[in-house]
């Protein structure tokens, strides 16, 4: 005789927060930028020089570190050379230092990014999510629903029927997708539709608006939701 198990499905296994490790020696800026990070769900180790960081990051597995570059005993610029003998962690370059030459400095380092003090956490974690996306191996086909995109030949589908798309409406499909479950600005899609413009072109959010408007008529009212006045998001 068959036996019918009364077990419940396994849960879903939620979402690992990021783990942060950041090196700062102004103990104020330093705590204020743990206690945002920790706030964004992020669990967050803290060294004040970069000695003690490296120690840390010998020990712990790390997603992220976010690095000021002027620390005592061993300055941000020789700790990321010495962190990338030996580990490829993400690392975030927090600075004041504004100059183009501190920041080709610190890619040519191995950095992953920079980013020049002041500035908001909404970033900083924004561009975390970005730099690990980039390091992630993408897919060749992504399915979202009954939409099918596949990235190789740059084409979509909605369940069996192929989905004729412009460039820019690809494009925006794409990066939507591969933020899947963030919100995204219009500003970080007026970059996408507009590479290279450095700066917000006049008028673009009503073009960010149009092709979704677009897609959500080729692909199905229900693939892009809006946040009003936030952005908009596929959490599908």
């Amino acid at each position: 005789m068959a036996v019918m198990s009364t077990a419940s499905p396994p849960a879903a296994t939620a979402p690992q927060p990021l783990r942060v490790l950041v090196v700062e020696d102004d103990g104020p800026s330093r705590r204020t930028l743990a206690e945002a990070l920790r706030g964004e769900g992020c669990r967050v180790l803290e060294a004040e020089d970069g000695v003690a960081g490296l120690k840390i990051a010998a020990s712990e597995p790390l997603d992220l570190v976010v690095l000021d570059l002027v620390l005592p005993r061993l300055d941000g610029e020789h700790m990321l050379a010495r962190l990338r003998a030996g580990n490829d962690v993400p690392v975030i370059v927090v600075s004041a230092k504004r100059r183009e030459e501190d920041r080709v400095t610190a890619l040519d380092l191995g950095a992953d990014d920079y980013l020049v003090k002041p500035f908001s956490v909404r970033e900083l974690v924004a561009r975390a999510r970005a730099v690990m996306r980039r390091r992630t191996p993408t897919p060749d086909v992504l399915a979202i629903g009954d939409v099918t995109i596949d990235f190789g030949s740059k084409t979509a589908r909605r369940g069996d029927e192929k989905v004729v798309l412009t460039a820019k409406e690809f494009d925006l499909l794409v990066h939507l997708a591969r933020c899947r479950g963030r919100l995204v600005s219009r500003e970080e899609l007026d970059r996408v539709i507009h590479p290279g413009s450095g700066e917000a072109v006049e008028d673009v959010s009503n073009v960010v608006d149009v092709l979704v408007l677009r897609l959500r008529r080729k692909l199905g009212r229900d693939i892009i939701a809006t946040r009003r006045g936030q952005g908009y998001i596929i959490d599908c």
